[in-house]
């Protein structure tokens, strides 16, 4: 099976789960945020600061840094300094980051699954106070990522945009 083939059906699988309640918390959000643009237009910007990341599992947690700037219910530049724990491959694993720009929220944690990275959102108390749904498999990256995820060196940089969605 093909590469393209194989994160296609992995993508389908990932939404099929969350579509059923193993995503993000689901509760009414209160403000709607983009970050990082659209998956047409990606203005987000994901960097791996250490080794990038391979289809082989990390022998070591992988740090990261993602930012981008905010619109809709949101202003400012939002990012993440982050890191995808020991075991992650391109396609699956946690990851934590510290988030500076949202007023409110503190900490974010997820899973990436296949290009799919959903994370609750915390405030310093530890409360879940949103999500975010972010797509790295956009028209931008996709060949790069899929590419680089073979190589050695692993992928290291690429775009990405997501929807914030903030509970009150």
């Amino acid at each position: 099976m093909r590469p393209r083939a194989i994160l296609a059906v992995a993508a389908l699988g990932a939404v099929s789960l969350m579509a059923g309640g193993w995503g993000a918390a689901s509760a009414q959000a209160t403000a709607t945020c983009t970050w990082g643009g659209t998956p047409v237009h990606p203005t987000g910007y994901i960097k791996y600061t250490g080794q990038g990341i391979t289809n082989t599992p990390s022998t070591e947690p992988l740090p990261f840094i993602a930012t981008g700037p905010l619109a809709g219910g949101c202003s400012g530049t939002l990012t993440y300094h982050g890191v995808q724990g020991t075991g992650s491959t391109c396609a699956f694993g946690p990851f934590e980051a510290k988030v500076i720009g949202l007023h409110g929220v503190v900490r974010a944690a997820g899973d990436n699954v296949v290009g799919l990275v959903p994370a609750l959102l915390y405030d310093k108390a530890g409360n879940v106070v949103g999500s975010e749904n972010p797509q790295v498999l956009t028209s931008a990256t996709e060949q790069n990522l899929v590419t680089s995820c073979n190589s050695p060196e692993g992928f290291k940089e690429g775009n990405f945009s997501s929807v914030i969605e903030l509970f009150g």
